[in-house]
């Protein structure tokens, strides 16, 4: 069983993405190194998959 089937809240992205900045927010703040969350938002967004070179021509 995948992980995405047995925690159905996984399908959704801002979930996923709400949870991956929360993480990265703390880690960084117990290493006294602050990073507003809107930046990390924005870095978040960055890393967004892009889809393979021949796909958009199929």
């Amino acid at each position: 069983m995948k992980l995405r089937e047995r925690y159905r809240q996984l399908q959704d992205p801002a979930v996923v993405k709400a949870m991956v900045v929360r993480a990265v927010y703390a880690s960084m703040a117990l290493e006294d190194q602050t990073v507003s969350l809107a930046r990390l938002e924005a870095l978040y967004e960055q890393t967004a998959p892009t889809p393979p070179a021949g796909a958009a021509g199929r």
